[in-house]
């Protein structure tokens, strides 16, 4: 079999009969092989980020059944409320929205009494927090309060350590 450099010059450049149409059809051929080459690889890290939400969901899932089984029940939450320090300071500052900005929360070994630590804490969402404690029969025992400087409105830091009243 002979290489000749003319003939293929004269393919390409439409000389021979069919050879236009050779040439498309070569071109579309490359054409649909990097289309699925490029869609199966989308298609992949589709599947792939797929899967690993479907695995957080389920994880997700599994911790909410866990919390749920622990929680106590409805009839028993009146006793839970004034010896789970812990459990009662969540429920206020989720009430107060006080979100991420606790910084720390650390329960002693009976769960009568915890540590919290608070920062960038509005003056009234401080009085709603110690109001909301009271109420369900905790009190501070002690505290550090910080004002930080920010602008018109006054902010604060607040180190506590909270325990049911007896």
């Amino acid at each position: 079999m002979k290489f000749d450099i003319n003939k293929i010059r004269s393919v390409l450049r439409g000389e021979v009969n069919g050879s236009v149409r050779f040439l498309l059809m070569s071109f579309a051929a490359a054409f649909v092989w990097v289309a699925s080459w490029y869609l199966s690889g989308m298609y992949a890290s589709a599947h792939s980020s797929f899967a690993l939400q479907r695995e957080r969901y389920n994880t997700l899932s599994v911790l909410a059944a866990e919390y749920k089984a622990a929680a106590p029940s409805a009839s028993a939450a009146g006793s839970v409320r004034r010896t789970d320090a812990m459990a009662v300071f969540t429920q206020v500052s989720n009430e107060v929205s006080l979100g991420i900005r606790v910084t720390r929360i650390v329960p002693s070994p009976d769960r009568r009494r915890c540590s919290v630590e608070i920062g960038r804490i509005y003056a009234e969402e401080l009085t709603d927090l110690i109001r909301g404690l009271s109420e369900r029969g905790m009190r501070v025992v002690s505290a550090r309060l910080r004002a930080l400087p920010a602008g018109q409105e006054r902010l604060f830091s607040l180190e506590a350590d909270i325990e049911a009243v007896s």
